[in-house]
Parts: C-alpha cells; sequence; structure tokens
C-alpha cells in the first residue's frame, strides 16, 4: 500500500481477517444447518414417498426447479455482486448504499416480473410446469404454479438479508436464522401434507411463508441498519456487472430445469411418473454438494474478496477450491455407494426405489459442477464474466442434444447421464477459461485424482448394484462388502495421493485437538 492510499478502516476488511483459520470457523457455522437440512430432509423422502404418488412428486420437483430457476434468473447474481462490491468501498455509507440499494433494486424486478405471471397463472402453468390432466389435478399444478411466482420475491429478498450476515461475518446469527426458518417450514409441511392431506400444494405453502416472514424480520431489519440508502452511483456499476450474468441465468434455468422438462417431452406417455422418480434420485444424488457447496461459496466469497494481495488472492483461489472440492468428493462416496440401500426402504408399492440407478450420474455431476462453480471465482474477482455466457451457451445444447439421444433409450437414466456430460463440459470449459481470463493455475493434478476416485466409487455402484439384480449368487451381503472395499479403497486413494504430507500432518493435529482431552494434552 503505497502512502497516499488512505489506510482501510476496521469496518473495511471483515471480522476476523483474511485467516485460513477464519475462513474454516465461519464454514463450519455456516455449513452445520445446512448439513442438519440435507439429512433431515433425506429422512422425509421416506415419508414424502409413503405421502404421495410418484406423478405428485414429480409435479412437486419441477415446483422446486421452476422456483430456483427464476430466483436465478430475476437476481441471484445480483445477490452475489453485493458481496463483490461491498469491498470496493470505503466509506461506510457508500457499503450501506450497495446492500439496500441491490435488495430494493431486486424487489422492485421480481415483483414487476412475476405479477403478471401470477395473474395468468391459470392459463401458463401448464406450459411452465406440465400438463398434468388425468394424472393429477389440474388445480394443484396452477396452485403450485401460484404459490412459486409469490414466492420468487420473498426469497430474492431474503437472501439479501443472508448475505449481509455473511458479509458481515455474523455467521452464528445466519445459522440461528436459517434453523429456525427451516424448522418452522419442516413442521407446517410435515402437518399440511402429512396429516392435512393437502398433497403437492402442502409443499409449497409453508415455503412461502417462511420466506415472507424471513423477509419482513431479517431484510427489514437489514434495511433499517442501512438505513434505506438508494444511490444509483452505487447500483450502476453493479447493474454493468452483472449485465452478462442475465443470459447466464437465462441458461442456467435451462442446465437445471430442462432436463425435467425434456423428460416430459420424450416421455409423454408417462412423464410424471418419470419425473417423480428421477427427482427422488437427483436429491438424493446432489445432496452433499448442496449442503456443503453453498455454505462453502458464502463464506469463501467474503473471503477471498477481503485479500487484497493479487498473488496471495490466487495462491488461495487455488489451494482452497482443491480442498472444496476434494471435502465434497470425499462426502459424496457414501451417497453413491450405498444409495441403493437407502432407496430400498421406500414403499414397495411405488417405483421410488428404481431412483438408485440415476444417483451416481447426478452425485458425480454435481461434483463436477462444483469444479465450474469455484472456477467462476476468479472472473468474478477480475469483473471479466463475459465468457460464461458461451460457455453456458454450449453447456446447454449439449445437455439438449445428450437428453434427446438418450432419454427416448434409457428414460430418466439417460437425464442423469446427460446431466453428467453437461457439467463435466462445464467444469473443463469454466477452469480452460478462467486460467486465462485472471491468470490462475488450478492444482490439476490433485483435482483430476481426486475425481478419478469419485468414477471408480460411480462405477463400484453400477457394477455392484447390477450384479444384485442380475447375477443370483451376488446377494445383499456381496454388494456391502464390494462396496465398503470401494469406500475404503477410494478414501485411502484420496488421503494418500491427494492430500499431501503437510496437510495430513496439521489435519490430524486438528482433529486430536478436537478429542477430549486433546486440547490440554497439546498444550502440556
Amino acid at each position: 500500500m503505497s502512502q497516499a492510499e488512505p489506510a482501510p478502516s476496521k469496518a473495511a476488511t471483515p471480522q476476523g481477517g483474511s485467516s485460513l483459520v477464519s475462513l474454516l470457523r465461519h464454514g463450519f457455522n455456516y455449513s452445520l444447518v445446512p448439513m442438519l437440512q440435507r439429512a433431515i430432509s433425506l429422512v422425509m423422502l421416506y415419508f414424502y414417498a409413503d405421502w404421495l404418488a410418484e406423478a405428485e412428486y414429480g409435479l412437486g420437483g419441477l415446483g422446486d426447479l421452476l422456483l430456483g430457476a427464476l430466483v436465478q434468473l430475476l437476481g441471484f447474481n445480483m445477490v452475489g455482486a453485493m458481496t463483490r462490491f461491498y469491498f470496493d468501498h470505503e466509506s461506510a455509507e457508500d457499503r450501506e448504499a450497495v446492500v439496500s440499494s441491490s435488495t430494493i433494486a431486486l424487489a422492485l424486478l421480481a415483483w414487476v416480473v412475476v405479477a403478471p405471471l401470477a395473474y395468468f397463472s391459470d392459463s401458463l402453468a401448464s406450459v411452465f410446469l406440465a400438463n398434468a390432466e388425468g394424472v393429477v389435478r389440474v388445480y394443484d399444478v396452477q396452485t403450485v404454479f401460484l404459490l412459486v411466482m409469490l414466492t420468487v420475491p420473498f426469497q430474492l429478498t431474503t437472501q439479501c438479508g443472508y448475505t449481509y450476515l455473511q458479509i458481515q461475518r455474523s455467521s452464528r446469527a445466519f445459522a440461528w436464522v436459517s434453523l429456525v426458518k427451516f424448522t418452522f417450514e419442516l413442521g407446517l409441511r410435515i402437518y399440511l401434507v402429512g396429516f392435512a392431506k393437502w398433497g403437492v400444494i402442502g409443499f409449497f405453502v409453508p415455503v412461502l411463508i417462511g420466506e415472507a416472514v424471513t423477509t419482513l424480520l431479517l431484510t427489514g431489519w437489514v434495511l433499517w441498519r442501512t438505513k434505506l440508502r438508494f444511490r444509483w452511483r452505487v447500483l450502476r456499476p453493479m447493474i454493468a456487472y452483472t449485465a452478462p450474468l442475465i443470459p447466464v441465468g437465462i441458461l442456467q434455468l435451462g442446465l437445471h430445469y430442462g432436463d425435467r422438462k425434456l423428460l416430459v417431452l420424450f416421455t409423454p406417455e408417462d412423464a410424471l411418473h418419470e419425473v417423480g422418480i428421477y427427482d427422488m434420485g437427483y436429491k438424493l444424488g446432489f445432496i452433499v454438494t448442496m449442503a456443503m457447496l453453498g455454505p462453502f461459496v458464502q463464506i469463501f466469497h467474503p473471503w477471498i474478496y477481503g485479500v487484497k494481495d493479487p498473488d496471495e488472492q490466487r495462491e488461495n483461489l487455488s489451494r482452497v477450491s482443491t480442498y472444496g472440492i476434494l471435502s465434497m468428493t470425499f462426502a459424496s462416496l457414501l451417497v453413491v455407494l450405498f444409495a441403493k440401500q437407502a432407496l430400498d426402504h421406500l414403499p414397495e408399492d411405488k417405483d421410488f426405489g428404481l431412483a438408485y440407478r440415476v444417483v451416481p450420474y447426478i452425485a458425480s455431476g454435481y461434483v463436477l459442477w462444483s469444479v465450474y462453480h469455484l472456477s467462476q471465482i476468479p472472473m468474478y474477482i477480475a469483473k471479466k464474466n463475459g465468457p460464461l455466457v458461451w460457455i453456458n451457451f454450449l453447456a446447454l445444447w449439449v445437455n439438449v442434444a445428450l437428453n434427446a439421444y438418450l432419454v427416448p433409450a434409457y428414460g430418466f437414466v439417460g437425464s442423469g447421464i446427460a446431466t453428467l456430460g453437461t457439467f463435466a463440459v462445464l467444469a473443463f470449459l469454466g477452469m480452460y477459461v478462467s486460467e486465462r481470463a485472471a491468470g490462475i493455475r488450478f492444482e490439476y493434478r490433485r483435482i483430476l485424482a481426486t475425481l478419478a476416485a469419485m468414477a471408480v466409487a460411480s462405477t463400484v455402484a453400477l457394477l455392484a448394484d447390477d450384479a444384485m439384480e442380475s447375477v443370483a449368487s451376488f446377494g445383499l451381503l456381496e454388494n456391502l462388502v464390494t462396496k465398503t472395499v470401494g469406500l475404503l479403497l477410494c478414501s485411502a486413494w484420496l488421503w494418500l495421493c491427494v492430500v499431501d504430507v503437510q496437510e495430513r500432518s496439521q489435519l490430524v493435529t486438528w482433529v486430536r485437538s478436537k478429542l477430549p482431552g486433546g486440547g490440554a494434552s497439546s498444550r502440556g
């Protein structure tokens, strides 16, 4: 820093500094509630499979994807820009204006877009979700669409409130708000779906109420704290920064939402039934990556943006990206290998148990999605977002082509394979372009070694499960032994070939310090 530059104030750097220890501590707080949510959601799959038919569950999956896609399309990138631009300003007033201006702008945009869609929900529901006449009630399709439209603005403004807590490194407050919100929504959903018999509508009413209340309390408090400052001078560069990301959001609408619609298109006779089975496998397949990637990015963004030295920033980006991919791969091994055993406990009178066939493809695909997601961060830092448009455009065409070729032959499993292939293309292109746009060098050897473990685990799972179905002498015991050996070998590979000696030593020391008496012995 030159003498002409003012020394950054205490507020200029997030509380807790830029240390990796701080990143891990806050990351733990951010990941605790999402991991709990995913674990409970996994248990709840058994109840939903009993309470809902495959077609109803498929409609719920389409509604979930539509909600996430619209939130992404209408401004989730602006929420990310809050973190990026907050640290570009020195004055507290401008930083507050970053938060309040983007929150107000997002709320206005969202309501302007979804209000007419909600008004014409009766006509538009079958277009955006599915023409389910004779499978589920048309009223359910229309009501789900309306509830999704009403939820979108509240979810966007709730995310603004969460982002402010992340910027301030208020990870405990973030965790408590998330936990209370999740507990309320889960309790109401269990009552409405399981006891009041509202069916799939009972899935979405609690989400709408939870998002609206959180917006009122959390985001209302944030706007009060930031004094409702609206400054076009502050908002304009944020809009310019996110403008290239708008078509990216539209393209990712197709990447994350299109497989269900393509499954409906290419299996017209039993569309929602296929979507219901696929969505069960999809939720199980991406449960670990989504539980870990979101919290990881939530703390990683403000942490890495707070590192001002470019060389240190690039070094941290490369190393911590490897850690993130390694962690998500290791945690996904159990899901990949033992998905069939988990799904075998679903009601036997329904076909949800068949979803195990798609889990290895989805889980592997979402590990690759995490590679792509992390590869974007250097481009965000360099403010070179343009390449993301053609990357996602090409990936969408790959996704459509793969679905068109695979779904007619393999049904919902074809959609899973298409997802894996699409995210592989995204991961490769994201890292390739990011290196050239931002000058970062990813740790390719360690990342490829990590992905190799995921590929081996997926292959073991597919072969063992197929053998259990087709070979009389290969029963449950042989299946479990084969998968357990695969788990041990893949874990050993990650530990010995990906984690280096120094990292292993540090990790062992950290674990020992957390054991009863470990801290005292280490101090002694």
